[in-house]
């Protein structure tokens, strides 16, 4: 399984580039004795040097990616730490993501939807 945080601080949501130039929120493997919220947790650190807690699980995909409702208790600023893997990372209006390339289909509207107060 996978975990990732879908930290939203003033309205915006934190999203990451990956190598491919698609867009998606902060996120990877779950380790062997972890839980997902920790995953989504450590993965958001090492990908964005931002330090989220992870809350809700707002959404499970059919791909078994768990993303959780996350706060970051750090602020806004982003401290690339893994170049190779992440291009950028930056906080995004929905109005903005929504334009992106995303990872995976349907994920920008999925978010928008969670982000509106609804789910998809």
């Amino acid at each position: 399984p996978s975990a990732g945080c879908l930290v939203v601080d003033q309205g915006e949501v934190l999203l990451v580039k990956i190598m491919g130039g698609t867009y998606g929120p902060p996120g990877g493997s779950v380790d062997a004795g972890e839980s997902a919220q920790c995953a989504a947790e450590r993965e958001t650190y090492e990908e964005t040097g931002v330090i989220a807690h992870a809350g809700e699980l707002a959404k499970r995909f059919d791909n078994g990616f768990h993303l959780y409702w996350c706060e970051s208790v750090s602020g806004r600023e982003i401290d690339i730490t893994r170049p190779l893997e992440i291009k950028d990372a930056d906080w995004f209006s929905s109005e903005a993501f929504l334009k992106l390339r995303w990872r995976y289909p349907n994920q920008g509207e999925t978010i928008y939807s969670l982000m509106q107060g609804s789910s998809s």
